[in-house]
């Protein structure tokens, strides 16, 4: 290597780049790293509040949502309980008109019944009549002879019980 064959000029060389080598650590230690250190601690500390902010804020948050959850609960039952007491009363007019639709179908039925009844007797009392007639005519056609309505009544009567 040829700047070893050059020894004089070594110590210089040695010489200008301790003292650069001060100045710049000079330069260094005492200007630029304390303004980094600054900053790196600014930022340190910066991110250190946002951290505990964050935490805090969290914890408020999860607060809320811990109320909100409990609000939501108590609503839900408080629904529930409306819910329940509509039904109540709903079944209880249910039942009420239910009874008092039975009630009036009960006497409908028992009106219907009456008038059936009273149709199935003027039927039977017409069919009976009818039937009285139809034995007077035959009578007067078989035997030639006219019998009167409770005579042909009786008869038919007689003739039913045997039956």
């Amino acid at each position: 290597m040829p700047q070893f064959e050059q020894l004089d000029t070594f110590a210089s060389q040695i010489f200008w780049l301790l003292i650069t080598f001060s100045v710049l650590y000079i330069i260094l230690s005492r200007m630029v790293l304390p303004r980094i250190a600054g900053v790196v601690s600014t930022r340190e500390k910066k991110i250190d509040d946002d951290l505990s902010r964050a935490e805090e804020l969290r914890t408020k948050a999860d607060a809320v949502q811990e109320a909100y959850e409990a609000a939501l609960a108590k609503a839900s039952e408080d629904a529930r309980a409306v819910h329940r007491q509509a039904a109540e009363k709903m079944a209880a007019k249910s039942e009420k008109e239910f009874t008092a639709l039975a009630a009036e179908l009960a006497e409908d039925a028992k009106a219907a019944d009456e008038r059936i009844g009273a149709e199935k007797a003027a039927a039977l009392q017409e069919m009976q009549s009818q039937a009285v007639e139809v034995v007077q005519a035959a009578t007067e056609r078989l035997i030639g002879a006219s019998v009167d309505e409770k005579s042909a009544s009786d008869a038919l009567k007689a003739a039913g019980g045997a039956n």
